[in-house]
């Protein structure tokens, strides 16, 4: 994986991403400067009107083009088809591509007039052409690359059938934790990641009451031929090299359900106990050799007692033979984009890199913010004077809710919203957390938090220096205490500031219990270890498309 703007870009969608733009650029260079090369009397006086020579109107030309392509990326990112579960539906591919190229083409002709309007010819420019052949020449230009594009996303995702080029990862453990990556790398097949086994470091109880009963363990062939077509190939145990060919993990409607049961095929196959591999049983295959066998790319430590199975010196013999080796917490927070802390030991916080402050950085976030609050409430003080009137004329009651909330190191703020309940909701119930369906919403307020309108006035807790644009949520007193007692790491959450949007609301629905404040931690944490200025400003792109296209929380 790749790592980009702090997060990890899955290697395949980074390779996708770069060739389509060096693709999209190259058809963009080429048709929009090709009139340079031309022995045209109108060109030339147009160059020469410009004072600028042939070799510094390519060079603008080719700057242009450059833009002009990542403008286009920009259009295709935000029509999702760089989501695999998208583009990978041939119906979802052609409908959003002819979307995303038409609105690439209203984009760069957009910039193309306003560039010139505004004077920014040294920006945004293709020298030598007249505007009526400009506007015709980028509009066949875009289409062209756009179809160009389509033909080459279609040829990716078959190579990606046809070949595979995921890295083999062989989990060691068995537990909770270890199935819980395999199932996640089997429910993201765009994470570049394939599980092909778990070696359990005990037997599993399913093995005891076999092996009890007298039951013997079905033989290898019948379970690679009970297996679907698109299962993924999975050892549970350690065993002699004729015993342990293959099992099968289906990748199908219910992985999960295949994945948490380890079909060992060899009795007494799992690692032995004894810390250094001499106080336990011998295995009754290395495990270096093991992983030489299956081809494996990638060990991963999921072990449940480490003290008492860890196989050092097999381990070491694969890290020296440049066999990466990780821990289960890493390739879980790569894949998954967040940190599952009710696995987590702390000496993976401890350790690790992340969770990084510095005055520098605290200034030039808080210069963000105050800039594009102030933009944003520019922009959106005409809808907010609408809204308000809106809300006054729905229902009884202010304009404005004001409520308590936790921000940066646990101190109390006032937050501000455009009031979207009743004003007497919680008279009866006392402080309950909103439903998707509460009948204390407002016929005004359903819209309103349908397209997120009643979080505006929170631009100006972010004024105030209360909130920032990008940070965990904020939540009421009441409902943090009940959480911290409940969910470990909980208030790690508030040693930044509280964000009016945030990296789990752009990954997590919107939820109301116990186990969603859960999954938004996990995604705070990670969004916290890995805060950076860009990472921001993807979150909040990422927002913008959210709102538009009406989905999350």
């Amino acid at each position: 994986m790749l790592r980009v703007l702090r997060h990890y870009l899955p290697m395949r969608r980074a390779l996708l991403v770069f060739s389509e733009t060096a693709l999209l650029y190259g058809v963009l260079a080429v048709g929009l400067s090709m009139h340079l090369f031309r022995d045209d009397p109108a060109v030339a006086a147009r160059i020469l009107h410009e004072n600028l020579s042939r070799s510094d109107a390519l060079d603008r030309c080719l700057i242009s083009a450059f833009l002009l392509a990542i403008l286009s990326q920009l259009a295709i990112a935000f029509n999702e088809l760089y989501d695999f579960r998208v583009s990978v539906s041939r119906y979802d591919r052609a409908a959003r591509f002819v979307a995303s190229g038409g609105s690439a083409v209203a984009a760069a002709l957009g910039a193309v007039l306003l560039a010139r309007a505004w004077k920014l010819e040294r920006v945004l420019d293709f020298p030598g052409l007249a505007l009526s052949q400009l506007v015709q020449g980028l509009v066949f230009t875009m289409l062209l690359g756009f179809g160009l594009l389509y033909l080459w996303r279609h040829l990716f995702h078959f190579a990606l059938r046809r070949w595979n080029f995921n890295q083999r990862v062989l989990i060691l453990g068995a537990g909770p934790a270890a199935r819980s990556l395999a199932r996640e790398m089997l429910e993201r097949s765009d994470s570049g990641y394939e599980a092909i086994g778990m070696l359990p470091e005990a037997p599993l109880e399913t093995e005891r009451s076999r092996s009890a009963g007298g039951a013997s363990p079905a033989p290898a062939e019948e379970r690679i031929a009970s297996a679907p077509a698109n299962a993924g190939a999975a050892l549970s145990a350690q065993a002699s090299p004729a015993a342990i060919e293959s099992a099968a993990l289906a990748a199908s409607a219910a992985p999960a359900a295949l994945l948490l049961e380890p079909i060992p095929l060899a009795r007494g196959s799992q690692i032995a106990p004894g810390g250094n591999g001499h106080r336990g049983k011998p295995l009754a295959e290395p495990l270096f050799d093991l992983v030489v066998r299956l081809k494996v790319d990638l060990v991963v430590i999921a072990l449940q007692d480490r003290r008492d199975h860890l196989p050092i010196e097999e381990l070491l013999r694969c890290r020296l033979h440049g066999i990466p080796v990780k821990e289960r917490e890493a390739l879980y927070e790569q894949i998954t984009g967040r940190i599952a802390v009710e696995s987590l030991r702390p000496s993976y916080l401890i350790f690790n890199d992340g969770f990084s402050r510095s005055p520098r950085t605290e200034i030039v976030k808080r210069a963000v913010d105050l800039t594009l609050a102030a933009v944003g409430l520019a922009i959106t003080l005409p809808a907010m004077l609408a809204v308000a009137i809106a809300v006054r004329l729905d229902s009884r009651g202010p304009v404005l809710f004001a409520q308590e909330r936790v921000g940066r190191d646990g101190l109390p703020f006032t937050l501000y919203k455009f009031r979207s309940m009743r004003s007497d909701a919680e008279e009866a119930t006392g402080p309950v957390w909103a439903s998707a369906d509460d009948p204390r919403i407002t016929r005004v307020g359903r819209f309103l938090r349908r397209m997120r309108f009643d979080e505006l006035p929170q631009l100006f807790n972010v004024l105030a220096g209360q909130m920032s644009l990008v940070g965990p949520r904020p939540e009421r007193p009441v409902f943090v205490d009940d959480l911290a007692r409940q969910i470990p790491y909980y208030h790690q959450r508030h040693i930044v500031k509280p964000g009016l949007t945030g990296w789990a609301q752009i990954n997590y629905p919107y939820g109301n219990t116990v186990e969603d404040a859960l999954q938004k931690l996990q995604y705070d944490l990670f969004y916290i270890k890995n805060q950076s200025l860009l990472f921001d400003l993807s979150i909040v792109f990422t927002t913008i498309k959210t709102v538009v296209l009406r989905r999350g929380t």
